[in-house]
């Protein structure tokens, strides 16, 4: 009787482990604004690629990782949808955007691996000008940032399975000083340590987990 019942076991365990369904973000973009991070912005731009610590970095993607394992009760990976040429697709760094993570549709991403969800995510950090005196030749702002986290679930069937989203504000806003010459836009901004921003993200995420 024993060996029955422990072999009834065995088997519910065996189908419940493989009964684990999986998601894979396919789509992840990751920005934040220019004027936060960079004390002079020319035309939009600071001509350097957004530097993130690599802990930061990695901490981020795991507690992203997590909050879609937990949403759809599922393992959860990167997944980067590949090319005709079979490369993968990934995000290219700039100023504002933070390079290496996958890019791509869905039908590119199930091609590539077949998977019960396919997951889109996005994390914005961008400002509002709450304040602003001048003309258009030279002008004072102050931002104030917020983060904006969303995610959209898809199943084989493409149907949207589950969407998501949150609006986070309530931060320090910062000065920015805007002029222009010859037309180039000059901005100088009273930028924040880079990682003061991801600690918005943070609680941009723990916001998002708490959201039912």
């Amino acid at each position: 009787m024993k060996i029955y019942t422990f072999i009834i076991f065995s088997f519910l365990a065996v189908n419940t482990l493989s009964g684990q369904s999986n998601a894979g973000i396919y789509k992840f973009r990751w920005r934040i604004d220019n004027r936060l991070v960079n004390n002079f912005v020319v035309n939009n731009t600071s001509g350097n690629d957004l530097a993130i610590p690599t802990a930061l970095y990695d901490s981020i993607l795991s507690r992203v990782d997590k909050l879609v394992s937990q949403e759809m009760q599922s393992e959860t990976h990167l997944l980067y949808p590949l090319n005709k040429k079979g490369k993968e697709l990934k995000t290219w760094s700039s100023s504002s955007q933070v390079g290496g993570l996958p890019r791509g549709t869905k039908r590119k991403a199930m091609r590539t691996e077949y998977l019960d969800y396919y997951v889109k995510f996005k994390i914005l950090v961008d400002v509002n000008k709450t304040m602003t005196f001048g003309n258009t030749a030279a002008s004072f702002s102050r931002l104030k940032p917020y983060v904006r986290i969303k995610m959209r679930v898809y199943g084989v069937d493409k149907r949207l399975k589950r969407h998501k989203q949150i609006r986070l504000g309530g931060f320090d806003s910062i000065g920015s000083f805007e002029f222009n010459v010859g037309g180039t836009t000059v901005t100088n901004s009273n930028a924040l340590p880079i990682e003061q921003v991801l600690d918005m993200i943070f609680k941009g995420l723990l916001k998002f987990e708490n959201k039912r």
